[in-house]
């Protein structure tokens, strides 16, 4: 291979670094401002959805572990699916998949960033700034923490993991053992379904929880043995992920009571105010965490896409660190051009007029909301095309591929339904986001139908093979 060819640095994260990527998922966010809505999807039985889920995930982990074992280079599933399905199916899972990542790490993440900071700083420190700023604040924190180094990225996730899950746990005992209700597995029977809810629109929902799962795959080039550290990294991210998901609904399900399914209200009441803020705090932290988890891996597919050719050939820039600083920057632009959008749009009113119990406008909120659909559906698609290659290349050979292929099929493929289902299918107000995300797959499926072949016969050509 060409000497002058763009690389990153190599062989320099653990598997506690790639446990750290792949958890940068946002399990104390999707736990706690998703729990909510779980809970009252599946009608109370929201631990026995989760375990159902985690069924389906494991599923899904299990093929990405092997195609890990197999393959490993900074374009995560963009390889895996290029030795399986072919490079044409390829370009556009990597378009799709990058996309979704993109919407995440950019306009999703500025946006609830900026709402919730500017709520937590307002609330308990007076600092009364509108919400895009905090939203250009947050997007600079996270680009700077990708940019400074990798390793330093990955402690900044596990420390901002650690620190949000904790009040949590301390929650979660508290209500165990001296909870305003009786203790009861009454929420693991499915037979205790509540009126209005059902076990299938909270498990489609629960499958939208985990999705990203499998960012430390994006770390292959750069991990010191990507054969172990990335199919434990992902399997260790789903089962502590399910874990905590079980913990948090369970909390939402015995320790519930005038508060509503809220978990700061909550903490305050069972412990004090203190573990209230702490809460807060944790969700915010989290959302940071999720930020530099999704950047990273958007700016690692930009640089492999365009080291391959498929994209222009500066997008492939390293810095000094060999870091992907093009494709960092290029998720950075996409995050600050999105939230002045979004300001022209739904402007600095924090406010909603049309309810005056909402902490901040809910118009803006659904512009999160939006940006969610659009990342949750189209990476479901490509896990779809994941389990698909798998069953082509290798499962068919193995009893337990073979199941956790069909699993995993059935599991993304609820996931993408669940766009288009009474109960689960996307509010009025935020809708625009699963039409935008179809407009987007359509656009990658004629990019890489026209494509020529000179590039794309180029795709994935630097994934390393075990």
């Amino acid at each position: 291979m060409s000497t002058d060819v763009p690389r990153l640095a190599q062989g320099q994260l653990s598997t506690l670094d790639c446990v750290a990527q792949s958890l940068a998922v946002g399990p104390v966010f999707s736990g706690a401002l998703l729990g909510g809505i779980l809970a009252g999807l599946s009608g109370g039985v929201g631990p026995f959805v989760i375990v159902l889920t985690v069924i389906g995930v494991l599923g899904l982990g299990r093929i990405v572990a092997e195609f890990a074992k197999r393959y490993s280079g900074t374009g995560t599933v963009y390889e895996f699916i290029a030795r399986s399905l072919g490079q044409r199916a390829a370009v556009f899972a990597a378009g799709v998949y990058h996309l979704a990542a993109t919407a995440l790490a950019g306009p999703g993440i500025a946006i609830i960033g900026g709402l919730l900071a500017r709520d937590f700083f307002n609330a308990h420190m007076g600092i009364d700034w509108a919400w895009w700023v905090w939203a250009l604040i947050v997007t600079v924190i996270i680009f700077g923490v990708n940019v400074v180094g990798v390793k330093i990225s990955m402690k900044a996730q596990l420390a901002l993991i650690a620190v949000s899950v904790l009040p949590f746990i301390i929650l979660f005992f508290k209500v165990l053992f001296d909870g305003p209700n009786e203790n009861s597995v009454d929420s693991f029977n499915p037979s205790n379904v509540a009126e209005g809810g059902s076990v299938f629109k909270g498990l489609l929902f629960a499958i939208l929880m985990f999705v990203g799962f499998e960012l430390s795959a994006a770390l292959g080039e750069e991990t010191k043995d990507p054969k172990k550290s990335i199919p434990r990294a992902v399997l260790i991210t789903i089962a502590v992920t399910g874990a905590f998901y079980i913990m948090t609904q369970y909390t939402l399900a015995v320790g519930a009571t005038e508060a509503g399914f809220d978990f700061a209200p909550m903490a305050e009441v069972e412990l004090s105010r203190f573990f209230g803020i702490w809460i807060e705090l944790a969700v915010l932290l989290d959302i940071i965490a999720v930020g530099i988890g999704f950047q990273l891996a958007a700016a690692r597919g930009v640089f492999s896409m365009a080291r391959d050719g498929v994209l222009p050939k500066a997008l492939s820039r390293t810095n000094a660190k060999q870091l992907p600083i093009a494709g960092s920057i290029t998720v950075f632009g996409v995050a600050v051009v999105t939230t002045l959008i979004a300001l022209v749009k739904y402007g600095t009113d924090l406010v909603d007029p049309a309810g005056p119990d909402l902490f901040f406008n809910a118009d803006v909120f659904n512009g999160f909301l939006g940006t969610t659909v659009i990342g949750g559906m189209l990476i479901c698609l490509v896990y779809v095309l994941v389990c698909l290659g798998a069953l082509k290349l290798f499962a068919t050979k193995n009893p337990i591929d073979l199941v956790a292929a069909v699993i995993g099929l059935a599991t993304c493929a609820g996931g993408v339904a669940a766009q288009f289902i009474e109960g689960t299918k996307p509010a009025p107000s935020y809708e625009w986001g699963r039409t935008l995300g179809i407009a987007l797959a359509v656009l990658v499926a004629i990019w890489a139908a026209v494509a020529k072949k000179a590039v794309v016969d180029k795709v994935a050509q630097h994934a390393m093979e075990h």
